[in-house]
Order: structure tokens, then C-alpha cells, then sequence
């Protein structure tokens, strides 16, 4: 069954007092290299475009943690008015690299060599039964470097970054959910990194 594109509603919009909203995303983060996601084998609901089921890894490939601490790392996304198609949206991941070291500058001189990614994070608010916990920002077109910065007087002299959507080729839908199954099922996924065993 095709997935429904129309730009009429189709439901109510409602406020669900017993899931108000709640600001921030938990301290650890998936970053993944684009080119290792087998899209193949990604399952979009087919009642729901914005939900993924099922987010595959090529075999012989894994995701990478980002370490957090509180709420040092952040995600964002905006619509972005197109004049003649359809609107689109700038999704945004700011990180943070606590240590300078070494081994983390190799990685971070990485990003800065133009490949794409696709971040998955946890919101702190994850809805009923955490079925909204998860969200996956850049799955479509990826995220590119776009900030990069370190001050010895500042941050107590970490690495700040920023992964973004990159004008003109941004995503067709706000990030996606991900549930395969249940929260359970889903953060089991997530903390084994959407590893894959080499096929």
C-alpha cells in the first residue's frame, strides 16, 4: 500500500495531559555513516511516514556513541518554505566532545571530511508506553558538518559541534520516529549501536 502524501488532515490534534511535554534529549547518541545504512532494508510504516519499524545497518557495520553529560548535547529542526515543491525540513544536531584528546580529534577531523551521517537520539519525553522515545534525524539526505569549534576560555575546552541538514538538500519529513516493536526492543537496538554482523 502506497503511503499517503496528501496535504489534507486526517486525524484531531490533541493535548494528552498525562504526556505534557518535557525539554532535552537523554546524555548518549548514535552517529552513524550514511553510506552504512541499508536502505534496502528500512521499513517506513505504511500508515505513518514519519515512523520507521526497522533502521538496517549494511552487514560488518555498526553506529558510533557519542558520550553526553546532561543535556550537552541538543537536536533541533525547522521547515524550510520551498516556492515551487513541496516544503522540507532543516534538521540540526549540535555535540559536544568533552575530551580534546588525540583519539577524539582524529574523529572529529573526521566529520570534517564531508561524508554524511545520520544521528539517533532519545528524547527525555517518550509518550505513551515510550513508543515516541526515539527519533532519527538526517535518515533521508544526511546530516553534514557545518560548526566546529574549541576555546581554551570557553567550555572548559571542549569540542563543539554541529551536524546539519545542508541547504537545498534538506529532509522531506521532520525526523522520523523509530519503534521496531517496542521501547524495549528499540533501546536494545540503540545500545548495541544498530550493529550488524558481517554477512
Amino acid at each position: 500500500m502506497p503511503i499517503d502524501c496528501t496535504s489534507i488532515l486526517t486525524e484531531e490534534i490533541k493535548f494528552d495531559c498525562a504526556y505534557a511535554p518535557v525539554a532535552g534529549i537523554e546524555q548518549n547518541v548514535i552517529l552513524i555513516n550514511k553510506e552504512h545504512i541499508d536502505y534496502a532494508n528500512v521499513v517506513t510504516d505504511e500508515n505513518n511516514r514519519v515512523k520507521t519499524t526497522n533502521l538496517q545497518l549494511k552487514p560488518g557495520t555498526t553506529g558510533y556513541l557519542l558520550t553526553g553529560v546532561k543535556q550537552s548535547n541538543g537536536k533541533a529542526w525547522e521547515l524550510v518554505k520551498k516556492e515551487n515543491a513541496p516544503d522540507k525540513f532543516k534538521h540540526t544536531f549540535s555535540g559536544v566532545i568533552f575530551n580534546p584528546t588525540a583519539e577524539n580529534k582524529l574523529q572529529a577531523a573526521n566529520l570534517s571530511m564531508g561524508a554524511k551521517y545520520v544521528v539517533v537520539i532519545e528524547q527525555v519525553w517518550k509518550g505513551e508506553l515510550s513508543e515516541d522515545a526515539f527519533e532519527i534525524l538526517g535518515l533521508t539526505s544526511g546530516l553534514e558538518l557545518s560548526t566546529m569549534t574549541n576555546n581554551s576560555k570557553e567550555n572548559d575546552n571542549m569540542i563543539m559541534f554541529e551536524l546539519a541538514s545542508v541547504d537545498g538538500y534538506e529532509e522531506v519529513t521532520m525526523p522520523q520516529t523509530l519503534l521496531d516493536v517496542d521501547y524495549a526492543a528499540t533501546k536494545t537496538a540503540f545500545n548495541n549501536k544498530f550493529a550488524q554482523a558481517a554477512g
